[in-house]
């Protein structure tokens, strides 16, 4: 195992001021007291692969032991080709160092009133080609990696998005072309006035759908007590009456014949209610149902806004943000073609072999499968990261009744992420995404913190409290998203294009640990 780090060093971060941040020794250290800690790393690499390790406890679906021989791991830096050079890394810098500070809703303002929270957080740059979320959303309609061969237009990224508002508006326009003789705020009207009428009849189909189920419930009942035979008649079907009228019948199948009537004259009237609703929704105003005066309106609304107007402009809505988008990706592309340059990020490596039983499977001569020798057979996975940055990423942590609450954001970076199960192979075989970016957003101090927790069979809990009726407002309002983006993935030299989940927030978490049986 080799390990080397030059010119490590521990810093004083002033508040506000990091030119005045200063080497500080371990006397000079002790005596810091409020103003909070910098630090960075600086010319560094680790490399595992001279030195053997080993991942046990690890068990598979049938409960036998695996375990995990880890070959290499490596941090290096980026440019390393895959940990075989030695290229130095580095963590920060003197001027964007990780910073360690206690404080309150100066330091965070979503912080709960009053709390005192710890901060960690990661370095942050201002300009467009470092901060993470820029970068991370130009590299997403980049697509391709910039910088490799066919991908050295940094202007792709706008055509791309160009392409998405020219679509967007599109829509958009059809929809105002669709309405402009009759104009938003009267079209929202008219489905306010429409929309009672449904919900009118969508109450009558609840009404006869909870009728429908009693009438079935009272007839499960009186056929569990009819008889087996009642005279001449045996006990016909679930659903269907005796014969021979009620006068030749015991009162026990009188009673079933009785409620096969009313469920199926409960169901008759929950049909004719269902189609009352399906009528509903084709009410027509302007030419239009109302069916489609709704998908518009609310299509409209999620590209544009909520109309104030009958002729609505999009001040808001999906097309100004990509509008927002497209104005970052411009500084991105504008940064690169001035030869701009990122700060280079780390390679990060990891490659093991395990062993798992291998049962052998065929078929005899009527073509049933049959179970063979189970065999070990012994595997291989690998990971590698490269060009891996966790600039602006914060975790901010305190204390109240509730125990230990937090929040966090994880603004992570690479160009790429590479998985093999193959030792010598090509990526070709493995899979590889491209320009990955993860935004992910987790608690929010006021409104919805995140809860560490040790339960009393020392289980560990992740949680965050659901969303109410009182705070919903507020929560949709501030509460950030997360956004998971790569801008292409392949799987074994199958290129499936770009990735992407926007816009995710959770309502509710709740995730516990499990201590498995040895």
């Amino acid at each position: 195992m080799s390990w080397r780090m030059r010119g490590a060093m521990l810093l004083l971060a002033m508040p506000g001021l990091t030119s005045a941040m200063q080497a500080l020794d371990d006397a000079q250290l002790s005596e810091v007291n409020g103003a909070g800690v910098g630090f960075f790393l600086d010319d560094f690499y680790f490399d595992q692969g001279s030195a053997s390790a080993q991942l046990s406890g690890i068990k598979d679906s049938q409960g036998n032991p695996v375990t995990v021989d880890l070959e290499r791991s490596y941090v290096k830096g980026e440019g390393s080709q895959r940990g075989t050079l030695d290229t130095p890394a580095q963590l920060g810098t003197p001027l964007h160092p990780f910073t360690l500070r206690v404080g309150g809703t100066e330091l965070a303002p979503t912080l709960p009133v009053g709390a005192s929270a710890l901060q960690i957080r990661t370095p942050s740059w201002d300009d467009p080609l470092n901060d993470t979320h820029q970068y991370g959303l130009w590299a997403y309609y980049q697509g391709c990696l910039f910088g490799e061969p066919g991908c050295t237009d940094p202007m792709r990224a706008q055509r791309e998005i160009d392409q998405e508002l020219g679509a967007l508006g599109g829509r958009r326009d059809q929809i105002l072309s669709r309405y402009q003789n009759v104009g938003f705020l009267t079209l929202k009207s008219g489905i306010d006035q429409d929309m009672q009428t449904v919900n009118q009849r969508r109450a009558q189909v609840s009404q006869e759908t909870s009728d429908v189920q009693a009438a079935r419930n009272t007839m499960t009942t009186r056929y569990a007590a009819a008889p087996a035979r009642d005279g001449l008649y045996s006990k016909p079907a679930f659903g269907e009456k005796y014969g021979c009228g009620n006068l030749c019948l015991t009162s026990a199948a009188r009673a079933y014949n009785s409620s096969v009537d009313t469920y199926q004259a409960q169901v008759s009237e929950l049909a004719a209610a269902q189609k009352a609703l399906g009528e509903a929704w084709n009410i027509e105003r302007h030419g239009y149902t109302l069916n489609q005066r709704v998908t518009d309106f609310d299509e409209f609304t999620g590209l544009c806004g909520t109309p104030a107007a009958q002729s609505p402009s999009c001040a808001m809505g999906r097309i100004q943000k990509t509008r927002d988008n497209r104005a970052v990706l411009t500084l991105v592309a504008t940064s690169l073609q001035a030869g701009g340059k990122r700060v280079k990020g780390m390679d990060v490596g990891l490659e093991t072999t395990f062993s798992l039983p291998s049962v052998a499977y065929s078929k005899d001569g009527n073509g049933n499968i049959v179970k063979g020798a189970t065999t070990t057979r012994r595997d291989f996975f690998s990971i590698n990261l490269e060009g891996f940055t966790l600039h602006g990423a914060y975790l901010n942590l305190w204390g109240d009744q509730n125990g230990l609450q937090a929040e966090t954001s994880l603004q992570i970076y690479a160009d790429k992420l590479v998985l093999g199960g193959c030792r010598n192979c090509t990526d070709a075989n493995r899979m590889v995404a491209k320009n990955l970016y993860f935004d992910i957003n987790l608690g929010h101090g006021k409104l919805q913190p995140l809860n560490l927790s040790v339960q009393s069979n020392g289980e560990l809990r992740l949680s965050l409290p659901a969303v109410t009726w009182g705070n919903h407002q507020a929560f949709y309002q501030q509460v950030p998203k997360s956004n998971i983006s790569i801008g292409n993935l392949s799987m074994g030299g199958v290129d499936l294009g770009s990735q992407v989940v926007r816009g995710m927030r959770l309502d509710y978490l709740d995730v516990r640990t499990v201590n498995l049986p040895r």
